[in-house]
């Protein structure tokens, strides 16, 4: 009866009808209390049904009555790794693999435990057994491949990887993990193929049709990217990592209600998702329709950052994966919403445990970014990494981005370790800096991107700071200061800030100028140029009249802007604009010149040249785009706001030596926009752009870091 039973038990496990082979598997034990095989398959098959608890006692019954077995090591190694206990899994596979030294798997157990646990170096020696082995053991090259690949030997990588293909062509998996790969490589149409190939291969693997739709989604292909994410859900519907990932593409192409809609789905039928009853109540458009739309939905995030606070007891322990990006541009003082926020994300995390850190030689900085590549957070904080002396500072930079190009290299370059934590989960990547020890940690950009913000708010070093790559209060009681530009700012600065105000001199770095030709600008209509280089995201309603007297007054003139990737983007930000363009009589579809697609930097530096004046926008001026603008010899016509955002352009215009670009009006912006002659002011401008290199912002930031009563001492 007992073997009979036994072998039916297997018989369906290998049908996948885990509860019945369970159900058999138990009745041989009620027959053989002591049967060691049946209390192993037992084990194996409530593993894989995901009933931990259970499958580490039949693991425990197993060794209890069959001995220490390498197999029975490796299902209880197995079962302590999905429960998080990593350094007693690798001591049950260590012990496997010393039994059985010709197996690979207790190997690339032990190897995966280790992967895990940030030690790939390591791992690597015990795949490169596991290979040694077994060299047919398709899973051990398949590992080898994912391992080199965290160790940034892409090469090495795409030769394991392609071992396992060679074994098993239809190893999704592998596969899956070949697309993985050639997305860390920036080789976005093969990532594509492989991710595809997968997801036909599997239908059941969740994870390549997810990322099938992230790379629909890179490229903008919406109705693909919903597809692929459809199939990712059906796949897996209890993951919910595709639901939001879903939710915030529709955000991204202006279908925030929908997006909420499908956060509020989310909230429902999983009421503890922290993140879900975020995107349910803190979603907002790219664009509104008017001041009064803008108003209307600032009222019902306040409203719903109250109903997160009432119902917070749900959440505790979560990661708040998510940033207030959008709300920065509706041109207000954030700061009571910010601190709110943050009041939030205090009540929700538990209390942070920081480890006290050595007494060293030098200051060791650490460096958050998800945009340590060419974007201007990469191009603006650069100087500070290379700047910072070396005898003085240890600088280590931990970049979350997959996107790797020659600012990257640079900035790994001037680091003393650079990490990459791309496909890294917060609490791992938070692990690597804690064990790091910083003295003091600088997050440039803190509202940019949620998996910054979630590290941000742990308590990861003796003294964080945030700095003004996204210039608006973090509103975090973890973040200490906010580097910041003393003339950029306003007075009475302060109140807009929950971290207290760290101010630089200049233009609070070292610019850098691209060096080398311009490229190629589009083709532009016959006429005078004003070039709007900003999203549309950040062009604020109050911009639409002051456009549309400029054409209004000009006749000749037409407005250079950029498209959004995103069709239902443009389409609102037009339908708004044109309102305002036919009451002052001005034809929008004749008028507006929208540039479509990406430019590269030489590309865009080209448009620059080609264009006759820069209209800055209110509320959230230009940076980058500024920079760029003066390096061309191209006036930028600005008019500061109230708050930092509004007034960058006017402190490099100051610092460039042309303060009369500057308006103190509205009327005097437009008189500007009309009047300024670009071959009055190029010579002007080039040569003042280079104040713009100063090191004295850098030379501030060191003080600040290193000051003994401060920030890291």
């Amino acid at each position: 009866m007992s073997a009979a039973a036994l072998e039916q038990g297997r018989e369906r496990h290998r049908r996948g009808d885990l509860a019945g082979a369970i159900a058999l598997y138990q009745l041989v034990l009620r027959d053989a209390p002591g049967d060691a095989v049946a209390w192993h398959l037992k084990g194996v098959a409530e593993h894989q049904a995901g009933t931990l608890d259970a499958a580490l006692a039949s693991a425990a019954q197993a060794i209890a009555h069959g001995g220490r077995e390498p197999s029975y090591l490796l299902l209880e190694g197995g079962v302590l790794h999905d429960r998080g206990a990593l350094g007693e899994a690798e001591a049950r596979f260590d012990e496997a693999a010393r039994a059985a030294p010709r197996w690979a798997m207790p190997l690339v157990e032990l190897a995966r435990v280790r992967m895990d646990a940030g030690r790939a170096d390591e791992a690597l020696t015990a795949l490169q057994a596991a290979v040694a082995a077994e060299p047919g053991y398709g899973r051990a090259w398949a590992t080898a491949g994912n391992c080199l690949a965290m160790l940034d030997r892409h090469d090495q990588a795409e030769r394991a990887l392609g071992e396992a293909l060679r074994l098993d062509p239809r190893d999704a998996l592998s596969r899956f993990n070949l697309a993985r790969l050639h997305s860390l490589r920036a080789d976005g149409e093969g990532a594509l193929r492989e991710a595809e190939a997968a997801a036909r291969i599997d239908p059941g693997l969740a994870a390549a049709h997810r990322l099938a739709g992230d790379l629909r989604r890179r490229r903008h292909e919406l109705d693909a990217a919903l597809t692929a994410y459809g199939h990712a859900i059906r796949a897996a519907p209890r993951e919910l990592g595709t639901r939001f990932a879903q939710a915030d593409l529709l955000a991204e192409a202006g279908h925030a209600g929908e997006a909420q809609r499908e956060y509020g789905h989310v909230a429902t039928h999983f009421p503890g998702s922290l993140r879900a009853a975020l995107g349910a109540e803190l979603t907002l458009p790219p664009v509104y329709e008017s001041v009064a739309h803008l108003d209307e939905c600032r009222e019902r995030f306040a409203a719903g950052m109250e109903r997160l606070h009432a119902a917070s007891g749900r959440f505790a322990g979560q990661e708040p994966r998510w940033a207030n990006f959008l709300l920065a541009y509706q041109g207000r003082d954030d700061m009571a919403l910010q601190t709110r926020y943050g009041e939030l994300l205090t009540r929700v995390l538990p209390p942070a445990e920081l480890r006290e850190t050595p007494r060293r030689e030098r200051v060791r900085v650490g460096f958050v970014s998800h945009f340590f590549h060419d974007h201007p957070v990469g191009r603006y904080f650069r100087p500070w990494i290379r700047g910072l002396d070396p005898e003085r500072f240890e600088v280590f930079t931990y970049a979350s981005n997959e996107l790797r190009d020659a600012t990257t290299a640079a900035i790994a370059t001037s680091s003393a370790i650079f990490r990459p934590t791309a496909g890294h989960v917060e609490e791992r990547i938070a692990a690597a800096i804690a064990a790091d020890q910083p003295d003091v940690l600088v997050y440039p950009e803190l509202g940019m991107h949620g998996a910054t913000m979630a590290l941000a708010a742990r308590r990861l070093a003796p003294r964080q700071l945030a700095a003004w790559g996204h210039p608006v209060t973090s509103g975090l009681a973890t973040i200490d200061g906010f580097l910041s530009v003393a003339a950029m700012e306003p007075e009475g600065a302060q109140a807009s800030y929950r971290e207290p105000l760290l101010l630089l001199p200049g233009i609070g770095t070292a610019y850098a100028f691209p060096e080398g030709a311009h490229g190629k600008a589009p083709q532009l209509p016959e006429g005078r140029r004003y070039l709007v280089p900003q999203s549309l995201f950040k062009i604020h309603p109050d911009n639409d009249t002051l456009l549309a007297e400029v054409l209004a007054r000009d006749p000749a003139g037409m407005l250079v802007m950029f498209a959004s990737p995103w069709p239902e983007v443009t389409r609102a930000f037009l339908t708004r604009i044109g309102r305002a363009f036919t009451s002052r009589g001005v034809d929008a579809s004749r008028r507006v010149a929208m540039i479509q697609g990406y430019l590269p930097h030489a590309d865009y530096r080209a448009l620059n040249a080609a264009c006759d004046v820069m209209l800055d926008t209110l509320h959230w001026s230009g940076g980058n785009t500024s920079l760029d603008a003066l390096g061309a010899g191209l006036p930028v016509v600005t008019l500061p706001g109230p708050l930092m955002r509004g007034r960058q352009s006017a402190a490099m215009l100051r610092a460039a030596g042309a303060p009369e670009l500057i308006a103190g009006t509205p009327g005097q912006y437009v008189e500007l926009a009309l009047t300024t002659r670009r071959g009055d002011w190029e010579r002007r401008l080039r040569e003042g752009a280079a104040n713009l290199a100063d090191p004295a912002p850098i030379e501030r930031l060191g003080e600040i870091l290193y000051s003994p009563g401060g920030i890291a001492r």
